[in-house]
């Protein structure tokens, strides 16, 4: 009996023992199978989403500073709407001609899909470098060019000018107002043409004297030509220079005569000689053109941008204009509104 005994609790341990065994080779492979599905499941999900959620990249290279309470200061507005349209972005100031190319070159290799240039000086290097760079879209402000890759915004100068001349021809009490222009590029030019059309347009009697200092930066040049006017008789004077229009304002400031600015913020440059500002806001022009880009509407035709589309405005009177009647506010007032409307046509040739 103890020998039956024996084999048959041996063999009873055996079975345990081979049951022990294939319970565990049939667990093994499951714990180690499990990270391996897991592992390679988890780029398939992550893949797509980071593909389909990286932002454009944006870039906009300026010929002047940021600061300057005009033309660059509103291109900088311009760069940080687009950054809240969900792009990232970068900007560069104060880039002469003579460095453009290696500035687009950088931008471009790097892989911004969209490089915005902030002047019509800018024109030529950026046609011919963009050749180079096929996949990369250039939008021009003030370029007056569509070709290919590059598309160009152009602002209503003229418009702003004859606002300024208008105002100016309101103003003035010995019948002559000045002009004081930057370059002598095409938007300077367009400007001063405007000009003059607005202050005929109030009092063809007005006599306009226009002065292009060759500078956008100079601003001691600017105050001395602006300077040079107020003695021989001008008593009422706008700038449109960018940074170096601000010695007109002082210039306007220091003579005790009326100005008319053209940015926004500049009212403490010359608090007793400020009328109010015609503002040319390009951050409008910039939102516009990368929503345009984003939609997939670039055509081959330049974009133009005026008072119609509210880049060109009356920011409101400033304590200069308190030697206005109501009625000359009044008909300052009413030229904006008819410019607006597009009842007013400017004359560029």
């Amino acid at each position: 009996m103890k020998k039956g005994l024996v084999k048959k609790a041996g063999l009873l341990l055996s079975m345990v023992m081979m049951m022990g065994a294939l319970a565990g080779c049939a667990s093994t492979p499951v714990k180690e199978e499990a990270p391996k599905v897991a592992e390679a499941a988890a780029p398939a999900v992550e893949t797509p989403a980071e593909e389909s959620t990286s932002p454009k990249r944006v870039a906009l290279i300026m010929e002047g500073p940021i600061s300057d309470m005009s033309w660059n200061a509103t291109a900088y507005k311009g760069i940080k709407k687009i950054e809240e349209m969900g792009a990232e972005i970068s900007y560069q100031e104060n880039v002469p001609v003579s460095s453009l190319a290696d500035s687009i070159r950088t931008y471009a290799t790097e892989g911004y899909d969209v490089i915005f240039l902030a002047t019509n000086s800018y024109k030529d290097v950026t046609l011919e470098v963009s050749k180079d760079f096929p996949e990369t879209q250039f939008v021009i402000i003030n370029g007056g060019v569509a070709v290919d890759n590059v598309i160009s915004i152009q602002i209503a100068d003229e418009e702003q000018g004859f606002m300024m001349g208008a105002i100016a021809a309101v103003a003035t009490k010995s019948k002559q107002v000045g002009f004081v222009g930057g370059l002598e590029i095409t938007p300077i030019i367009n400007g001063s043409k405007g000009f003059e059309q607005g202050a005929g347009y109030v009092d063809p009697s007005v006599k306009v004297n226009i002065a292009v200092t060759g500078s956008m930066d100079d601003v001691n040049k600017a105050k001395e030509t602006a300077k040079a006017m107020i003695e021989a008789g001008v008593d009422a004077i706008a700038p449109m220079a960018n940074q170096s229009g601000l010695g007109v304002l002082e210039a306007a400031e220091e003579g005790k005569v009326k100005a008319i600015a053209s940015g926004l913020g500049q009212a403490e440059m010359a608090p007793g000689a400020l009328i109010v500002e015609v503002v040319k806001d390009t951050s409008i022009a910039y939102e516009s053109a990368y929503q345009a880009y984003l939609d997939g509407k670039f055509g081959t035709e330049v974009i133009k941008m005026g008072a119609a589309q509210g880049v060109i405005y009356l920011a409101g009177w400033l304590p200069g204009a308190e030697g206005l009647l109501d009625e000359d506010r009044a008909k300052i007032e009413d030229v904006y509104k008819e410019l607006a409307a597009g009842n007013i046509s400017i004359a560029l040739k």
